[in-house]
């Protein structure tokens, strides 16, 4: 078995953003499972219910299944985050909106006081910093599987734990070459997954 199985992918381009606006299915599942915790949080500070946060997020990715080819990432500060923000945000607003000539349904000031919460997260450094390495992390976990063990553990131990090539290649039994093109074979793939937000 090959460190890394091209099979996994169902077409030439393995960029997950290029796969879901091609409509594959696989990559579609793939990139709700990376994105959907990210949508469902917003929806949660917010203060919507855990339900009511499910059908907002639903919502949000029926949109963006229908939209996807409109996301550009050609200017600086382009981000598929900030992108799925402004479609969350407005579901968000669509939600409150409909809430509001429902009797006893949360609205008005304390509505308002949370989206404008949501909308200070997108400038707020500490946030984006969290929500990036939640994305790292969920694109990490999605493709572990297609890397072998060692090769795996070479990648974690060089990029996470920060050894170096040498000492990485003494721990594992790998040349130090070897352990840095394992490195660079799963950045690589972490790239495709988020490549949306992190080119």
């Amino acid at each position: 078995m090959s460190s890394y199985d091209h099979r996994s992918s169902p077409s030439t381009s393995t960029d997950l953003l290029t796969l879901v606006r091609r409509r594959n299915h696989d990559a579609w599942l793939r990139f709700v499972n990376l994105y959907g915790p990210l949508v469902y949080g917003w929806c949660r500070r917010a203060g919507l219910r855990p339900a009511d946060s499910g059908d907002v997020t639903q919502e949000v990715f029926t949109k963006v299944f229908t939209a996807i080819a409109e996301f550009r990432h050609d200017r600086p500060g382009d981000t598929l985050r900030g992108w799925l923000r402004v479609i969350c945000r407005n579901k968000l607003h669509d939600y409150y909106r409909q809430r509001a000539n429902v009797p006893a349904a949360s609205g008005g000031s304390a509505a308002l006081a949370r989206l404008a919460e949501i909308d200070a997260g997108e400038d707020d450094p500490s946030t984006v910093i969290t929500e990036r390495y939640a994305l790292v992390r969920r694109a990490a976990e999605l493709v572990r599987d297609e890397f072998e063990g060692r090769t795996w553990q070479a990648f974690w131990l060089m990029a996470v734990e920060r050894l170096t090539a040498a000492e990485v290649a003494e721990k594992l039994g790998m040349t130090a070459g070897a352990v840095r093109q394992a490195k660079y074979m799963v950045l690589h793939r972490l790239r495709e997954q988020l490549s949306g937000d992190f080119d």
